[in-house]
């Protein structure tokens, strides 16, 4: 059995839940009421409903942000109440509980310390979870008894395998890399899953979508205002903006647009 952190008592939540309902508060209530001690941050609320690619796609650039012990609940489940299982993984120095449904990253599942266990609602004591609110009868306190220690992670169930994740992965071929559109942030840009990495390799100049060519720049400040471009974001990864307006109302595109990056002549610094 791998030795894994002490938890630190704090419990991030993602969720396609919204704000408009008070769904993501009765979390907060029921975590609080097992564990009065626990710091619940709000991760992310805002996935686009039953979207587990762009759930998987957070939690992966999220958690590092994170003090090593951090129990990490993401649900988006659009199968809760049937026979799909709930899984935790300890990976990284942190604790994640997620449905069973792909939700969990790749890189989280095949690092190399990762251990995952299926969650026994029977035996941890749940008593009939209703049909369409695990987040609040299942994963909140669970989650709130890992934190606190009360509930040691070898004691949530079997060892097991998960799901592969539904989140894809950019591929590089003999024309280029190519990728797609994640996300889309509250400025309207266009987020991909093409890592700094590959853009370096690639060399390409520019961003090909939907037609439209986008050149490579390293700032917004190297285009000037209402100009388009494509640059590595604070998370790693390429993404497509317009200065100090929206790409997504730009280009009338948004999540799962295809993104080619031709090959370039030579690797570039960005």
């Amino acid at each position: 059995m791998q030795q894994h952190p002490a938890p630190c008592g704090v419990i991030s939540l993602l969720t396609d839940f919204g704000l408009s309902d008070p769904f993501v508060g009765i979390m907060h209530g029921v975590i609080l009421a097992t564990f009065r001690g626990a710091s619940v941050v709000d991760l992310c609320h805002g996935i686009a409903p039953q979207s587990i690619a762009e759930g998987s796609f957070w939690l992966e650039r999220s958690y590092v942000s994170f003090p090593p012990g951090s129990v990490h609940v993401a649900v988006v489940d659009p199968t809760v109440g049937s026979t799909r299982r709930i899984v935790a993984l300890a990976a990284d120095g942190h604790y994640f509980i997620a449905p069973d449904n792909g939700l969990l990253p790749a890189a989280l599942l095949e690092h190399p310390r990762a251990e995952l266990r299926e969650v026994d609602v029977d035996r941890l004591g749940i008593a009939a979870p209703s049909a369409t609110f695990h987040g609040r009868d299942v994963f909140a306190p669970i989650a709130a008894r890992l934190a606190s220690g009360a509930l040691a992670f070898s004691a949530l169930g079997a060892a097991t395998t998960a799901e592969p994740a539904l989140l894809e992965r950019p591929t590089r071929g003999a024309d280029g890399v190519e990728g797609v559109v994640v996300t889309v942030d509250r400025f309207g840009n266009l987020i991909t899953n093409i890592e700094r990495e590959l853009l370096v390799a690639s060399g390409a100049r520019s961003a090909h979508l939907e037609g439209h060519a986008v050149p490579v720049r390293r700032t917004y400040a190297d285009v000037e205002p209402g100009e388009l471009l494509a640059l590595i974001n604070a998370f790693g990864v390429l993404e497509v903006a317009v200065r100090d307006g929206s790409a997504e109302r730009r280009l009338g595109l948004g999540r799962w647009t295809r993104v080619n990056l031709p090959l370039g002549s030579r690797p570039l610094r960005v």
